[in-house]
């Protein structure tokens, strides 16, 4: 078909066919960057997070020089997508005006955030059509599932040792996680896939309900208490989802389905917690007060923002700075304010918030379109009371899932573009 005879849409992705091999060799080593950084979470030396640093910053010089003929078509429209790069230039903005308390922390943040802004961009490039979108959610759930195993089995065998071998300085891990918070996170983006799977995939609906079953009761083993209860709340709103599917469908096979999985998926759930154990999870809600200590890193957040609303006391220089306002004297090194975006205010003042907040929140609307998305939104709320954004092997995957998003929301417009273009 001539050039000058396709839709808009057609047009864009005919240029865009020329980049596929190089969209492919992205996807692959994106996908590997993040397995890496996830997998060396537990690594304490700079060493790890600077070269997972280096090679996102490596990926997107390499994606941009072999596409930069082919321009910007695929990228996510609108406003939202595009603050996500302006997130590291605050900090630049900071040292430039002197208005952080450490430039050194802070410079040590802007290169996480840009390494951050550029996973977004390159899952952009592995979103470009459904078939690498549904590749990329299929090796995060597989790769998921595995840590998920791992947990479970070296969590009261491994002491403290990830596989056995390599010491975290921790009495428990989980996986590869030495928190139990920022594993619970990690398997909150995760368990929205296998569920949706579960319910769309028809004969082999089973295997995603078991992936769902063992991703929950890892959550439950490690003992988190917000990433119980929000994991809960994720299997709940699928089964809701089923249900109005179920009352929508006609009877048939699919129905039957749907049917079976609504039973198998909380059934495997409770089965494989009753196995690896839910008395330790119980126990600790039954504490006095679980927000204690955090109630106090939360008011001092609060009071740095009163007296630096606008400019921030400079990125990454909370813990360094916390004590001047907090209301008692901690005893302890206190790293984070255990509310992220209390922390974001803190450190960036208010404009770093909305630079944070507004492109994830502009992704809540196609993330309940698309329900295998949702884990964002708990992890939005999980970061109210604690700290997932600082961790790249749990934002790193957030940024690659919102990316997703924000491309499946313009595959979605692409779509209504076509249905709607007039017929020659």
């Amino acid at each position: 078909m001539p050039a000058r005879d396709m839709s808009p849409v057609s047009r864009s992705i005919h240029r865009s066919k020329g980049k596929i091999s190089a969209a492919g060799v992205v996807s692959v080593l994106l996908c590997l960057m993040l397995i890496y950084t996830t997998c060396t979470v537990f690594v304490q030396q700079a060493w790890a997070l600077q070269s997972f640093q280096i090679g996102i910053y490596l990926l997107v010089a390499g994606y941009l020089l072999s596409g930069i003929r082919h321009g910007r078509e695929m990228l996510a429209g609108g406003v939202a997508p595009w603050l996500v790069y302006l997130i590291p230039v605050w900090g630049v903005i900071q040292i430039v005006a002197r208005t952080t308390a450490s430039t050194f922390e802070t410079r040590g943040e802007v290169l996480r955030w840009g390494a951050l802004a550029g996973v977004f961009f390159l899952s952009q490039a592995v979103a470009r059509s459904e078939t690498g979108r549904r590749r990329f959610l299929s090796v995060f759930l597989g790769f998921a599932t595995c840590l998920a195993l791992l947990c479970i089995v070296q969590l009261y065998t491994s002491e403290g040792r990830v596989l056995w071998i390599f010491p975290t300085g921790y009495p428990d891990v989980y996986g590869t996680f030495p928190n139990a918070n920022n594993f619970a996170q990690f398997v909150e983006v995760a368990l929205p896939i296998a569920l949706w799977r579960a319910l769309r995939s028809g004969s082999r609906s089973w295997w995603y309900a078991v992936c769902g079953g063992v991703l929950y009761a890892s959550v439950v083993a490690s003992a988190s208490r917000a990433g119980a209860v929000l994991c809960t709340v994720e299997i709940l709103a699928f089964l809701v989802i089923g249900i109005a599917r179920l009352r929508a469908a006609k009877t048939g096979s699919r129905s039957r389905t749907t049917a079976l999985t609504l039973l198998l998926v909380p059934v495997l759930a409770v089965v494989f917690t009753l196995a690896v154990g839910w008395q330790h999870v119980w126990n600790r809600f039954q504490g006095d007060d679980p927000y204690s200590g955090r109630r106090e890193f939360l008011v001092a957040a609060v009071e740095m923002v009163k007296h630096r609303p606008l400019t921030g006391f400079g990125l990454g220089t909370y813990p360094e700075v916390c004590q001047r306002y907090a209301p008692v004297d901690f005893s302890f090194y206190v790293n984070h304010a255990h509310n992220d975006w209390a922390e974001f205010a803190a450190d960036g003042g208010i404009p770093f918030l909305l630079l944070i907040l507004i492109p994830f929140a502009a992704a809540i609307p196609t993330a309940l379109r698309h329900p295998w998305g949702v884990g964002l939104i708990a992890v939005m709320t999980h970061a109210c009371v604690d700290y997932p954004f600082p961790r790249p092997a749990v934002s790193g995957w957030m940024f690659a899932l919102l990316g997703v998003l924000y491309l499946q929301r313009t595959s979605d417009r692409c779509n209504t573009t076509i249905d709607n273009f007039p017929a020659s």
